[in-house]
């Protein structure tokens, strides 16, 4: 850690430490001489894969926002390999995580996202999400002998519901992506919006969809899947304030709610399965449980976009 340290312009290493939280990467809070910094070891990428979210970033921080861009080394470089993985440093940003949501930090995302949309339409470079159309359709097949029938059913049926939908309606807007803006993928410093952080899902595809991820997120309790309609309201409200939803990402809400719910539940499927041999690992896992009841939720009914 030391020797890495000193190849960038950052002092001398006083101390660093492990963050623990994250499931696809590897992160360390590094203390220096001259301040704060984060290391992350990309366990899932190769090292080709990593420079398009690197840009990604790099494009949003140039558009304003605080966002973690990869610092330059001193050979003039920002992808390293570390114990043989990919590697990047970052700034640490302030503030803290929040614990849970609140219909005011619901508002502040709701503008936020527009404003990232907004600002993703213009990135050059179109990638696939690995978490994706192809993704689902295989990973659902594979793991769904494995589900109780009724669990299976669930998890079947609404891709192919998704899939059909989408065949009729090719050309909805698609924009560069978070793809993964869970609320512990933010920073507040006191009730405001510090930074945005882990790019590590950013994709082209649907801007409603990533709306419906963070709803899905922000705005539902965990126990029932049922959305708290006081802070959806206050997000989408601030959303399309800031950005209009076409009549046709109008129509295609409640489909996004949907299939982000799935989205999310078949990763984690995937991820608690393979890992159910494993107990150290498995404690790890986030619980698939939760977006089965969201998605099973948003089935009974999902609300429309601007109720």
């Amino acid at each position: 850690m030391k020797a890495l340290v000193a190849d960038y312009y950052l002092g001398e290493l006083v101390s660093y430490q492990g963050i623990s939280g994250g499931v696809e990467n590897t992160n360390y809070f590094l203390n220096t001489t001259t301040g704060k910094y984060v290391l992350t070891l990309f366990e899932e990428f190769e090292f080709d894969e990593v420079p398009y979210f690197l840009d990604v970033v790099a494009h949003l921080k140039h558009k304003g926002f605080n966002v973690p861009a990869a610092l330059i080394d001193i050979h003039g470089e920002r992808l390293r390999v570390v114990k043989d993985r990919p590697a990047i440093i970052v700034d640490c940003f302030p503030g803290d995580g929040l614990e849970s949501t609140s219909v005011e930090s619901c508002a502040l995302m709701g503008s936020a996202l527009a404003q990232l949309h907004i600002a993703g339409e213009d990135f050059p470079e179109h990638r696939e999400s690995h978490r994706g159309e192809a993704w689902w359709k295989a990973t659902s097949q594979a793991i769904a002998p494995e589900l109780e029938p009724e669990q299976a059913h669930l998890l079947l049926s609404q891709i192919d519901a998704f899939d059909e939908f989408v065949k009729q309606h090719p050309d909805l807007p698609k924009a560069t992506i978070h793809g993964d803006l869970f609320f512990n993928n933010t920073l507040f410093e006191g009730d405001q919006l510090s930074a945005i952080i882990d790019f590590y899902n950013a994709c082209h595809s649907w801007v409603m969809y990533d709306l419906a991820i963070v709803v899905n997120d922000w705005c539902s309790d965990l126990n029932s899947g049922e959305l708290d309609m006081e802070k959806y309201r206050a997000l989408l409200h601030n959303y399309i304030h800031e950005r209009r939803p076409s009549a046709e990402e109008i129509l295609a809400w409640p489909h996004m709610l949907r299939i982000a719910a799935v989205r999310f539940w078949l990763s984690r499927l995937e991820a608690w399965h393979g890992a159910k041999d494993d107990p150290e690992r498995l404690a790890q896992q986030h619980d698939p449980k939760e977006f089965q009841r969201i998605l099973e939720a948003r089935v009974r009914h999902a609300p429309a976009l601007m109720e």
